[in-house]
């Protein structure tokens, strides 16, 4: 298991993670190193590239498949454009529009993938080892969720000596009273970025991951098909 994503190939590195998480039952430690951090991927995340995007460099620590217990996957955490609790006051102002025949429909955020409590459930993710630097890079990158202790919800490992955390948005997060949610759109590419990478790891992974994450209420648009416009 101590096998880096580049030192073994694709296939084998599935296998041998597959084996040890859905064939046995004995749970194996995994003792995370001083300094380092365990961080969940279930969704963007779950891509290797998309990751080392925000890591600034390679990553090549241990990487493991688990499954997430009392959670499944949820369309529900909702952006708001310009929103102060997640926007410096210092950044540029920004309005969005659907392009749809000749005409450009405004929208007041987007949609992004969450997780959310559900007894008895499990979802299949991602485990990575990143160092507490690196982890507050995550933490500028996932803006709008909050960093959750999950150390205690992985199944198939003993977690020793260190933490194991997961973005997610809770539901009190923001007011959905105030918020008119059929205004918040989900675009198709953020979708297509997952189920590729799900896809890149094997039918079985992307079959549990369509299985684990629940449908989503918002309408999708292509990003070819949105418009930004600058405001302030």
């Amino acid at each position: 298991m101590k096998k880096t994503l580049r030192n073994i190939s694709f296939p084998l590195f599935i296998l041998i993670l597959l084996s040890t998480s859905c064939f046995t039952q004995k749970k194996d430690n995994i003792t995370i190193p001083e300094g380092l951090v365990g961080m969940i991927g279930y969704g963007s995340l779950i891509s290797i590239n998309s990751m080392e995007q925000t890591l600034g460099h390679k990553y090549l620590d241990s990487a493991y498949m688990v499954h997430l217990k009392g959670f499944v996957r949820s369309w529900t955490c909702f952006r708001p454009f310009n929103d102060p609790k997640a926007i410096p006051s210092n950044y540029p102002k920004y309005s969005g529009f659907i392009l749809q025949n000749n005409d450009s429909i405004p929208f007041d955020g987007i949609v992004n993938l969450n997780i959310e409590l559900k007894k008895r459930s499990k979802m299949n993710c991602v485990l990575y080892l990143i160092s507490n630097e690196d982890l507050m890079k995550f933490d500028k990158r996932e803006v709008g969720y909050e960093r959750t202790d999950v150390t205690d919800r992985i199944e198939e490992y003993n977690i020793t000596d260190g933490k194991v955390y997961v973005y997610q948005q809770p539901p009190e997060y923001y007011d959905k009273t105030s918020l008119n949610l059929s205004r918040y759109i989900l675009i198709k590419d953020y979708i297509d970025l997952i189920t590729k990478a799900c896809d890149g790891i094997g039918e079985n992974f992307r079959n549990e991951f369509d299985r684990s994450t629940l449908s989503p209420t918002s309408q999708i648009v292509q990003a070819d098909k949105i418009a930004w416009r600058i405001v302030k």
